[in-house]
């Protein structure tokens, strides 16, 4: 796909609001997203053209508190604009993201994830493993060491000053607006790109070592043939989330004999753990 070719980015604009309508299109007759199908030929332009020139701002997101979770939300029209420069962004991943990150392969990542957590089970033979959740992850991103990894990694002013802006942006909420300098939209489409360029050190730090890591969005698997190894491993992750600012999840961390079985949380798009047992290790592989 050519990069920032307007007539393609309204494109996909207009395929991917035809599929929210299409989800919405029995809502109140007095809801938005009507009114958004009405003026799709005024607001689109627009918002692609901004884009283009770099100036592109987007609404304060929405806050919504629920029993069980707290849930900032995107404009409909933001999360068009915003998927629409993540297509333009992903050419660049190979350039800039860790390849032991699966997450952003999108609903085939996890096949890949499992195809190689086979394939090393079966080739290496490895006999200990390291499976740890990050803490609150998205909620802890700090923006500050975020944008500056953004300007580390990227020298375009214009897609720097918009990153920044998806970022920094205000939250809605019933008490008020408020402008935190921790965390992202956990649903936003570039919240995974975020967590991929957040954790870049974390990944690069066992690109060349003789072990093997695999990442799914925060939750991270390490197979290791010794307990030296592991161990290692374990100090060295440790003193890398300590200077990102991040922590373990104590419930959901794992260290020990792989022949005991572990679970790993490598499926958030199926909504379940798998039980990995001994019996089952040259067998892993789950259907999507």
């Amino acid at each position: 796909m050519k990069r920032w070719d307007i007539t393609q980015m309204l494109d996909i604009g207009h395929k991917l609001f035809a599929k929210i309508h299409k989800q919405k299109y029995h809502a109140h007759h007095n809801n938005e997203i009507h009114f958004m199908a009405r003026e799709i030929d005024e607001w689109l332009p627009q918002g692609v053209q901004s884009l283009m020139n770099g100036n592109y701002d987007p609404r304060c997101l929405k806050r919504y508190y629920f029993s069980d979770e707290v849930v900032d939300h995107l404009h409909p029209s933001d999360r068009i604009f915003q998927h629409i420069l993540l297509k333009q962004l992903k050419p660049t991943f190979k350039h800039v993201i860790n390849p032991n990150v699966y997450h952003l392969l999108g609903p085939t990542g996890v096949q890949y994830a499992t195809q190689r957590i086979r394939q090393v089970l079966q080739d290496d033979k490895p006999n200990y493993f390291l499976r740890v959740d990050v803490r609150s992850f998205y909620a802890s991103i700090s923006h500050f060491r975020l944008i500056a990894d953004i300007k580390k990694y990227y020298d375009d002013p214009k897609l720097i000053a918009m990153l920044e802006r998806v970022i920094r942006n205000p939250i809605d909420t019933p008490r008020g607006v408020k402008n935190p300098d921790y965390g992202i939209a956990l649903r936003g489409p570039l919240s995974q790109f975020f967590s991929g360029l957040y954790l870049k050190p974390l990944d690069d730090a066992f690109l060349e070592s003789n072990v093997t890591y695999i990442i799914f969005q925060d939750d991270v698997l390490i197979l290791c043939k010794t307990k030296r190894a592991m161990n290692r491993c374990r100090r060295r992750m440790m003193e890398i989330l300590h200077e990102r600012h991040l922590s373990l999840s104590r419930k959901k961390s794992r260290m020990g004999l792989i022949k005991d079985g572990f679970t790993i949380w490598v499926y958030p798009i199926l909504r379940r753990n798998r039980r990995i047992t001994p019996k089952l290790f040259t067998q892993m592989m789950v259907a999507i």
